[in-house]
């Protein structure tokens, strides 16, 4: 059950609580605790992601209180939560008051990760009858529920809970929660519209609501969301700006997602990560030495050997890939190597800018190591060195390697398609014909963009071979036109 300890662990009584026992641990000193206030540290530690500190606080409250069941349930769910079933049964078990509400929760927890769906459901029948079908009762139910991921059992008592109360807001809150964690998008977003229909100041619907629009790619309605929350908070706001400024790009609005990125960068100075979507956001306008200016302000900050740095690394030497300045490519490709030694794709960006310089038995050399790196997903890697092959003038090996993946369902046809018929038509294949039938009909409009030719909605393969034949004649024109 989610329940929310975060106020209490930031109000001075809790803080005082955990100095004298902080206090207690770093000195000879002994403290006398009450078994609430160790379980209320063992939790504080739990949150923080530190499990031995918390079964540290944990163990002192059973040697001090041995009987105490709020220890003790803490226990048997710590050992739950760890994979230990056999033990939490057992200490669940030596709990006197069987009875006791939490232990019967606990008891529902244990037999839903045995398994045993049938007794669970019955004890949770039993729980609700015992409070009157009460709503916070349901509320709890189905917490347990979702977080034991047993959503289909989660489902039917959230239907039976809105029936009796339509209108109980922390049950809405929690259906709309299950709803939005099973991808039940539609149902999440009713809940939480009704739950805006009667506190529309809540930032936190607000938020939500943005999230699953975000989720479901309606960034749009995403943006409005997420603007509300900026309306009703100020621009103090770092995730809801945030949220904001990641719709814009992924709608292709750079101009405004970098606006902003930057009104988060001045607010929030020492983030990184603002200076490195400004970059991104030139590199969509391309204006590729914009990036460079922001991706170097982002360097001076950044922690060294961070996943961020070799991020950056990597666009910059993409930059200068494209610049046609191979030999910085290659440097700044090997700087994010030097952090991230296993990325095949950074080895085989590595092995594309040595194969632009002609370095070929280093390429080779880079790019059988990226093959053996990710034997899990070679075929992608296959395909990337097929790519570069292809890029760098290879077409003979580069239609060899993209024969051998033809029809392979690890590659997406309309990424492999292309390609392919490029070669066919530069080798003059006489498959070409057959390929680009195949092409089009699996993806109509990638071959028109490979050959940079303007899309023909339903057009023949035959059709679209004479079309290409008079592009071929037309640059062969120009090119005569301009030699001296």
């Amino acid at each position: 059950m989610r329940d929310n300890f975060a106020h209490y662990f930031d109000k001075p009584e809790f803080r005082a609580i955990l100095a004298r026992y902080e206090e207690m641990l770093a000195s000879d000193h002994t403290f006398y605790f009450e078994a609430t206030e160790l379980t209320d540290i063992a939790e504080y530690y739990a949150m923080q992601g530190d499990s031995e500190q918390a079964e540290e606080a944990l163990d002192l409250a059973l040697r001090l209180h041995p009987d105490n069941i709020d220890a003790l349930i803490f226990k048997s769910r710590s050992r739950l939560i760890n994979g230990h079933l056999a033990e939490a049964r057992h200490i669940l078990d030596s709990i006197t008051d069987q009875r006791d509400r939490e232990v019967m929760f606990l008891r529902a927890e244990v037999q839903l990760a045995s398994h045993q769906y049938t007794q669970a459901e019955a004890l949770l029948r039993s729980l609700i009858e015992e409070e009157d079908h009460e709503a916070n009762a349901y509320v709890d139910i189905i917490d347990l529920l979702v977080d034991n991921n047993q959503h289909d059992m989660a489902n039917l008592w959230i239907e039976e809970a809105i029936q009796r109360y339509p209108d109980h807001q922390v049950l809405a809150e929690s259906a709309a929660y299950s709803h939005a964690l099973q991808e039940r998008f539609d149902e999440a977003i009713t809940l939480y519209n009704r739950l805006l229909d009667t506190d529309p100041y809540s930032t936190f619907y607000w938020e939500e609501l943005g999230k699953i629009y975000f989720r479901c790619e309606e960034y749009n309605k995403a943006i409005e969301a997420f603007e509300f929350v900026i309306a009703i908070n100020g621009d103090e706001c770092y995730y809801a700006l945030y949220a904001v400024a990641n719709c814009y790009f992924n709608i292709g609005n750079y101009e405004r997602a970098e606006e902003y990125y930057h009104t988060i960068h001045e607010r929030y100075p020492e983030t990184v990560d603002p200076l490195f979507h400004m970059g991104m956001c030139r590199i969509n306008h391309g204006d590729d030495d914009g990036a460079l200016d922001y991706f170097t302000q982002a360097l001076t900050t950044i922690p060294e050997g961070s996943e961020e740095q070799a991020q950056i690394y990597s666009q910059m030497s993409l930059i200068f890939s494209r610049k046609g300045q191979h030999t910085k490519a290659v440097t700044y490709a090997d700087e994010a190597i030097k952090i991230c030694p296993n990325n095949a794709e950074l080895i085989i960006m590595t092995g594309h800018e040595l194969l632009t310089l002609g370095k070929y038995e280093e390429s080779t050399t880079l790019f059988l190591q990226a093959i053996e790196l990710n034997t899990d997903n070679a075929e992608r890697t296959l395909f990337l060195i097929a790519v570069s092959m292809l890029e760098n003038g290879h077409c003979d090996m580069s239609h060899y390697m993209l024969r051998l993946l033809k029809d392979n369902p690890a590659i997406e046809p309309e990424m492999l398609y292309p390609y392919l018929c490029f070669c066919e038509w530069t080798l003059r294949k006489e498959d070409f014909s057959k390929t680009l039938a195949e092409a089009l009909s699996q993806c109509p409009g990638n071959p028109y963009e490979i050959f940079s030719l303007p899309p023909a909605q339903g057009e023949s393969p035959e059709a679209m071979i004479e079309r290409l034949k008079l592009l071929t004649i037309d640059n062969r024109q120009q090119t005569t036109d301009i030699k001296p």
